[in-house]
């Protein structure tokens, strides 16, 4: 489906602003989660160093049984109690050196052995990506905030403050509804601005195609107001161009002498486009009859060609009723018998023979004439494929050189170094190179150079080129060599360069001469790189 220019405006200020909103979201969103993640462990590490400030108070050195104090303290479990009312923070506990809970918020789990969690640090040092990933995973995720407990500079136990992303990702969500409230408001707000702005920017080509369209009705009076910018030049000089023409239907008009060239050559030019348009159906006509006929042509030739099958069986079978067999002078007709030329003396046979062969070599030719016409004109599949050119020319290289040699000609092939792919069918190439190749090494007759050249060109094609030093062709006959059945070879058939012309453009590509009599001919090839 073709988009409209209003529809490509709308599709590209809103994909500007799209970008532009997802790559801030992207910014903020990772900005957001940092900060929650760096909130949530400035609060563990507070609540565990006021907890071990606690303790140290508690566990004095050479106290036989620290743990015991530690479970005794009321103020230090009115800490880890409060901890709980921290945003993201679940418990806060202390633990012995194998994990036995020795005090925590919840005194229900006092002598329990509270299960290792992960690092909230190491988590903060992860990408945006990782750190999303915990925080939204299906069941969230228990981090912990930890601290060492040193009596004498040794480690009795440690402070464990624990962490859930349930709670940091519902404090995330909190703040991410009004920002995608934000970002859907954007979104929506561009594209009705950019509708908008198409709708203003795109007004003036109504207005000129309104206008073109009286035009085409022959009603020159296409003074609509344009806006003073350049479709208001626009419309000026299409309002000049109409003027034009409405004097030169109505004839000579007093005032209209000072009217520029300029206008005039502009006001034919609008003419001949809407004579162009107004062409196109006769056009579409006689393609679909030039169709038709070619259709009818091929029918034709078939006719033609089985009674040429069938004459050319029957003079066979006469040949071999009247002329002599073994050198007898009398030859009887048919496996039955036949009639007996037994009177005709050795000059009369040799007459009929000639006759027969004159009629026999003039059928041939006739079909020879519409088999070339049937090759021509019957549709053809093309198989295109990624074909190196070097490989096209290798297949044909052996037939080349044996025909190259016999006329003395020297074949020179030259091919740059990474040369691209072609898109072709190679047997449908090989066999148009191949005419390309017989032609000139036979318009050298007296031996020269056939250089075979290609180099990568504009436009992602291949120019491959075919130079001869051969007898050229007369300036009166370049634009005929391509005529089916045109040659001014003695015994040529005129389909050769029929066929490579058609080749080419079945491909898609080009073929153009150049030939200066005397010096040599000059094929050039344009094909599509694959």
């Amino acid at each position: 489906m073709r988009l409209t220019i209003k529809a490509k405006q709308v599709a590209g200020v809103t994909s500007i602003v799209g970008l532009a909103v997802v790559g801030l979201s992207g910014l903020y969103l990772s900005s957001l989660v940092r900060v929650r993640l760096e909130e949530s462990l400035a609060r563990g590490e507070l609540l565990s160093s006021a907890v071990y400030q606690r303790a140290r108070t508690v566990v004095t050195h050479g106290d036989p049984d620290p743990y015991a104090a530690l479970r005794a303290d009321e103020g230090l479990q009115s800490i880890l109690e409060s901890s709980v009312y921290s945003s993201s923070v679940t418990y806060g506990a202390i633990v012995d050196v194998n994990g036995v809970v020795v005090a925590h918020s919840d005194p229900l789990r006092v002598g329990e052995t509270l299960p290792r969690r992960g690092d909230l640090a190491a988590l903060l040092k992860l990408g945006l990506v990782r750190q999303l990933r915990a925080i939204y995973s299906a069941e969230g995720q228990r981090l912990e905030v930890g601290q060492p407990l040193l009596l004498d500079s040794s480690a009795f136990g440690s402070i464990r403050i624990g962490v859930s992303t349930l709670l940091i990702r519902s404090d995330i969500n909190s703040v991410l509804g009004p920002a995608l409230i934000a970002v859907a408001v954007a979104l929506v707000g561009s594209s009705v601005v950019a509708m908008l702005l198409a709708q203003l920017l795109l007004r003036p080509i109504h207005v000129l195609r309104r206008s073109l369209t009286r035009l085409g009705e022959r009603d020159f009076d296409v003074s609509d107001a344009l806006p003073r910018d350049e479709f208001g030049e626009l419309g000026e000089s299409l309002a000049v161009a109409s003027a034009r023409l409405l004097a030169v239907r109505a004839g000579p008009v007093a005032g209209h002498d000072d009217v520029e060239p300029a206008t005039s050559r502009l006001a034919l030019l609008v003419a001949k486009d809407l004579e162009r348009w107004r062409q196109v159906p006769s056009s579409l006509n006689y393609a679909r009859r030039l169709a038709a006929l070619g259709r009818l042509s091929a029918g034709l030739a078939h006719e033609i060609k089985n009674p040429l099958n069938a004459t050319m069986i029957r003079l066979e079978l006469l040949r071999q009723q009247l002329l002599p067999a073994d050198g007898d002078a009398t030859a009887t007709g048919g496996r039955g018998g036949g009639a007996s030329v037994g009177g005709n003396d050795a000059s009369e046979i040799s007459d009929l023979e000639e006759h027969v062969n004159v009629i026999s070599a003039q059928i041939r030719r006739l079909d020879e004439v519409v088999q070339g016409f049937l090759k021509f004109i019957r549709p053809e599949d093309i198989r295109l494929q990624v074909v190196a050119l070097d490989d096209i020319l290798a297949a044909i290289m052996p037939i080349v050189e044996a025909e190259a040699h016999s006329h003395g000609v020297d074949v020179r092939t030259e091919l740059p170094a990474g040369l691209p792919d072609l898109a072709a069918d190679q047997p449908m190439l090989e066999q148009a190179f191949l005419n390309l190749a017989i032609n000139a090494c036979q318009a050298m007759s007296q031996g020269g150079t056939l250089r075979v050249t290609a180099a990568a060109t504009w436009g992602r094609y291949v120019e491959v080129r075919f130079e001869d030093t051969g007898v050229g062709i007369p300036p009166s006959q370049l634009d005929k060599i391509f005529d089916l059945y045109f040659t001014t070879k003695e015994g040529g058939s005129g389909i050769g360069l029929s066929m490579v012309f058609r080749a080419v453009h079945l491909h898609g590509g080009e073929i153009s001469v150049e030939s200066t009599p005397g010096r040599g001919t000059t094929f050039r090839l344009l094909l599509p790189q694959a």
